[in-house]
């Protein structure tokens, strides 16, 4: 791998859409499904030294009211945000943090990625203005712990498998970059390479179709299950949970009047 300068470990905060039962609910923005609320970062010289830390929540244009199981696993209320920046400043801001020196992004799986690409290209923000050079820490750490192949771990159970000492909650932007640059530190290979992303496929892929937030809805059930699911495991829940969604094989009940 070419000589990095920075790696710069970022974690997401989301919000979405929800139908709720009284006031105003969020329609679903088809182009942006998961809205950044959050955004956490550590920056890491090449010799993966902490040189610098971001922090800064985001107030949410097109989700307005936190969803509700957002609200839980985060603690944000939808008062924290009501007087913070914009997207397009906070992303100025978090530009600004990883500066003009050659940088890869590193994140636990891809899925934060996606997202961030999506917010940038929703509010018309120049691509280029950062890097599309990235890491998967996740696919590393997997690895390293000798987990079976078709498996992955998740960032708690990595932390509690390495040692890292539990001194912050999860779910916040920059905790969990924080515990992703420490589990990096440990986990990160002799011979590293880092990826690339086609932001063009997300803007070939605009669509009305609603987007199944995969990473919620297996951190869901690794929390209920108190294990790391199998990928074989991932695609029936989620085959399950669009079944269940589109009502597949819901069948239409008549009571037969007396």
């Amino acid at each position: 791998m070419e000589d990095i300068m920075n790696y710069i470990v970022l974690d997401l905060e989301f919000n979405q859409p929800f139908h709720f039962k009284t006031g105003k609910s969020s329609e679903l923005n088809p182009e942006c499904p998961f809205e950044i609320i959050q955004i956490g970062a550590v920056k890491l010289n090449k010799n993966f030294e902490v040189s610098n830390t971001f922090n800064c929540m985001i107030k949410p244009q097109f989700y307005t009211r936190i969803h509700p199981y957002v609200e839980k696993i985060t603690g944000i209320k939808e008062e924290d945000l009501k007087d913070k920046v914009s997207f397009k400043e906070a992303f100025k801001q978090f530009t600004k943090f990883i500066g003009d020196e050659d940088s890869v992004l590193c994140t636990w799986g891809i899925d934060d990625i996606k997202s961030l690409y999506r917010n940038i290209l929703v509010h018309n923000i120049n691509i280029d203005l950062i890097t599309n050079k990235y890491i998967n820490v996740q696919a590393y750490a997997t690895k390293y712990l000798n987990y079976e192949a078709g498996k992955t771990i998740g960032l708690k159970n990595a932390v509690t498998e390495l040692d890292i000492e539990i001194e912050n909650s999860f779910h916040d932007a920059l905790n969990d970059a924080d515990y992703t640059a420490k589990i990096f530190k440990i986990v990160k290979p002799k011979k590293m390479d880092y990826d690339t992303f086609n932001v063009m496929d997300l803007a070939r892929k605009k669509t009305g179709k609603r987007i199944i937030n995969t990473k919620a809805l297996m951190e869901h059930f690794i929390s209920e299950l108190g294990r790391e699911i199998s990928d074989e495991e991932a695609k029936i829940i989620k085959m399950a949970y669009k079944l269940g969604r589109n009502q597949t094989f819901d069948s239409v009940y008549i009571k037969k009047s007396k």
